[in-house]
């Protein structure tokens, strides 16, 4: 059994900027992220899902109009 504890949000949240550079906005919530993807081409769609996803977050995957969200939340 795993006894390591996720890091706290604020080190993902950094975590994810520096991986997502000008592909994506990073929004903090109280309860996870909202990720607006600007470059859906270049954007590295597997280690977004996998470092939220091995987090347990809950990952939905919306659009408005021509653009695209990712919502994570715990």
């Amino acid at each position: 059994m795993d006894t390591k504890a996720s890091p706290p949000a604020a080190k993902i949240a950094e975590d994810l900027r520096h991986l997502l550079g000008d592909m994506a906005n990073v929004q903090e919530l109280p309860e996870g992220f909202k990720i607006k993807v600007y470059h859906t081409k270049a954007f590295p769609w597997d280690d977004v899902f996998k470092m939220l996803l091995y987090r347990d977050y809950k990952v939905n995957l919306s659009r408005r109009k021509a653009d695209i969200y990712i919502e994570a939340l715990i």
